[in-house]
């Protein structure tokens, strides 16, 4: 090793020793920069499917019905289940399917709907039970849910046996009430039994009166699907309200991620250039002997920059690995599941921190470099 790289190395150390305090001001904020840096890059590499899960949750995102009332109020299963094959079975995440028909249970007229209960909590995830418990299998023909005001109308609590009797041909069956459900919408005064029930005991086997499901997919491509397997008899309308939205929050989340990075590294950068001003301020006598002995400008930048770099280098990888810890805790915090690590958000938070590290380093070096060396020599 030659004479000028261990003056430029020693140069380096010394540096660090004598700055203390202002150079690990320089090495915090630097590290902070890198750290939101890598962790908003592998949040935002799984925003999309964060988000579209958590939506997800809100319900069904796609309504099937039968393409004109007027003339038909049935759907074919075979037909719908034909149309659902052309789906990608990993977008569709679950399927309900409905009928519907009026009753007598006890002494009262009410709507029971025929529901295949193993997919009803997904697809109605607001439908909660007040008292009982649910029912999750959809052979389950000897129990059935009651909405909370047709059980107080029609006097019926859980435990209790109810008679339904057919408004058209009389016929009757017995089922037990093991739920009283609530969500504030129709079903709050529904008697709701098994659809394969539903469908033996009102004679319409193999038809439901509309179906609904989630996909798994952002609202356009939902809109093309709809689009394409609609004809004759059935109708495929997305639900607006909860598909345009996935696509408005998630570009209103990274939005917000991109400004909050920004604002953090410009802090850093301030953080970088306020210290390094300090720490050059007070080696100028230091700059204008090297200069007295010789050493050019380029010299002194070199060494000053050398500086810098190592300083920053150092700083942002350890930055870029934190992030990866930091975006476990807001994947835990915000989604309630790990991000995946991408190495490629190291990379970009290393450079980008390298970038504004010597962005904010560009003006106190030339201020430096322009001092007068002869005043500074004479004290002055």
């Amino acid at each position: 090793m030659d004479a000028n790289k261990i003056f430029f190395i020693n140069s380096i150390l010394k540096s660090f020793k004598n700055s203390g305090l202002r150079s690990l001001v320089i090495f915090i904020a630097i590290i902070i920069g890198a750290c939101v840096s890598s962790a908003f890059i592998n949040v935002y590499a799984d925003i999309d499917a964060k988000v579209s899960k958590e939506l997800n949750s809100y319900g069904a995102n796609l309504i099937i019905s039968p393409s004109d009332f007027e003339k038909e109020n049935f759907i074919s299963e075979k037909n719908l289940s034909l149309a659902f094959s052309k789906i990608p079975k990993e977008l569709v995440l679950a399927q309900g399917k409905f009928l519907f028909s009026s009753a007598n249970i006890g002494t009262t007229s009410a709507v029971v709907m025929g529901v295949n209960f193993e997919s009803l909590k997904k697809v109605m995830p607001y439908l909660d039970l007040q008292s009982g418990k649910m029912i999750n299998l959809d052979f389950d023909n000897k129990n059935a849910l009651i909405g909370v005001n047709l059980a107080k109308i029609a006097g019926f609590k859980v435990g209790d046996e109810v008679e339904i009797k057919n408004s058209f041909d009389n016929n009757v069956i017995k089922v037990r009430i093991k739920g009283v459900v609530y969500d504030g919408e129709k079903e709050d005064n529904l008697l709701i039994i098994s659809l394969s029930l539903a469908q033996e005991f009102f004679k319409k086997d193999g038809l439901i009166n509309y179906s609904n499901a989630i996909i798994n997919t952002d609202f356009q491509n939902l809109s093309q699907i709809s689009k394409s397997l609609s004809n004759e008899q059935i109708h495929f309308e997305p639900v607006s309200k909860i598909s345009k939205s996935q696509g408005a929050i998630l570009d209103k989340i990274k939005l917000l991620m991109a400004l909050i990075s920004i604002i953090i590294l410009i802090i850093t950068a301030i953080c970088v250039n306020t210290s390094l001003s300090s720490i050059l301020l007070s080696r100028l006598k230091e700059i204008a002997l090297l200069r007295a002995i010789g050493a050019s400008k380029k010299n002194i930048l070199n060494l000053y920059t050398g500086e810098i770099f190592t300083l920053a280098m150092l700083a942002s990888i350890v930055g870029a690995f934190a992030g990866f810890l930091l975006a476990q805790i807001l994947g835990e915090a915000i989604f309630s599941s790990t991000i995946n690590f991408r190495f490629i958000s190291v990379v970009v938070a290393i450079i980008v921190s390298l970038v504004f590290a010597f962005l904010a380093s560009f003006y106190p070096i030339k201020k430096a470099l322009n001092a007068n060396m002869a005043n500074l020599l004479r004290g002055e």
